[in-house]
């Protein structure tokens, strides 16, 4: 009788554990393993089953060896905390698990260096590729990505860096705003932008501009405020805008979370939204839960949602297309938004 060999306990099972307890040469049991080459039918079977008896698990790092490829891909989101972008991460998940691959998911918390130690550990990985949601790229992480996989970005778009890009039309978004607010009678609207290094920040202020000009509405020094998207900044703002002559009576602010901090400066300044001040936010964030809050008698924001989950979709069906066909040339894409009218803008 042939004497059965089992790895030891805790080990992992190799080839070479397969081959010895199948009685197979390492060959076969590598091409049956891989799907590659001719191996009969019976063997096959023999050898996968004993693979699976063993627990033989494919290492990954073997594999992107041989094959350059290790079917994992890299997103890294600005801030975790940030009710925005989970829908984006399931949109791209949806379309990559599909695909067979696995996502390394990373926070970077718009800190730069965290953003480069991050880059960094995920090339280790030798990932296929890379989706950037929401980043502003540091010189060090534009160096680390210029001769690395396949980038796409979602929100920000990079000035030197080539890549396919999915966002949101924010220009629509901007007008849609404005023209709400131009039917409830304001005219003087303050507008609080993200980062200026983010390029999602430039669009809006750009559109915020042309539209107050198109409108023929004041644009006082005091009515543009730069923020930032994660709310700290929310607060800070309220003080400049009360001191604004005239004052605005109505605010644009970066994203939901500033708007909200927004509302609670104000109410802390013992004014009301929208009665005295109109609050508008976007992303729509928040998204369902102002239902649920419109059942306990809470405000609920006006915004612009944003089509989160299928700006992942696109990104991930972008990122793919990229690997398959290096070549194909880079793309833009734009989605449109929707304007989502709720409480806290009103009539002057």
């Amino acid at each position: 009788m042939k004497k059965r060999v089992t790895q030891s306990a805790g080990s992992r099972a190799t080839l070479a554990d397969i081959a010895r307890e199948s009685g197979m040469s390492r060959s076969t049991v590598s091409r049956a393993l891989a799907g590659k080459g001719y191996v009969s039918p019976e063997n096959k079977r023999l050898i996968l089953d004993t693979a699976e008896k063993l627990g033989y698990r494919v290492s990954t790092i073997a594999r992107a060896l041989r094959t350059q490829q290790s079917m994992t891909l890299g997103v890294l989101v600005a801030d975790i905390t940030n009710p925005l972008f989970p829908a984006i991460v399931k949109g791209i998940d949806e379309i990559v698990s599909a695909a067979g691959y696995t996502l390394f998911l990373c926070n970077t918390d718009e800190n730069s260096q965290r953003q480069q130690t991050l880059i960094g550990s995920l090339l280790d990985r030798h990932i296929d590729g890379l989706i950037l949601v929401s980043q502003t790229l540091s010189e060090a992480s534009r160096k680390l990505l210029k001769n690395g996989p396949p980038c796409v970005f979602v929100n920000r778009m990079p000035a030197t860096l080539k890549g396919d890009y999915i966002g949101p039309d924010n220009v629509q978004a901007i007008n849609l705003l404005l023209a709400h607010l131009h039917g409830l009678g304001h005219r003087r609207i303050a507008c609080i932008t993200g980062p200026a290094q983010s390029s999602t920040a430039r669009e809006r202020k750009e559109a915020w501009l042309a539209g107050m000009q198109r409108l023929n509405f004041p644009v006082h020094p005091g009515y543009l405020i730069e923020g930032d998207y994660q709310g700290s900044s929310g607060k800070k703002v309220v003080a400049q805008l009360l001191q604004c002559q005239p004052q605005p009576t109505a605010v644009l602010a970066a994203n939901d979370i500033v708007a909200l901090e927004v509302i609670n400066g104000l109410i802390e300044q013992g004014m009301s939204v929208p009665d005295d001040i109109s609050v508008c936010g976007f992303d729509d964030a928040f998204g369902g839960y102002f239902s649920a809050l419109a059942r306990l008698q809470e405000k609920g924001l006006t915004t612009v949602d944003q089509p989160k989950r299928e700006l992942g979709q696109a990104a991930a069906r972008a990122l793919l297309t990229r690997i398959n066909n290096p070549q194909v040339a880079v793309s833009r894409t734009i989605l449109p938004v929707t304007l989502q009218v709720r409480d806290t803008s009103g009539k002057v």
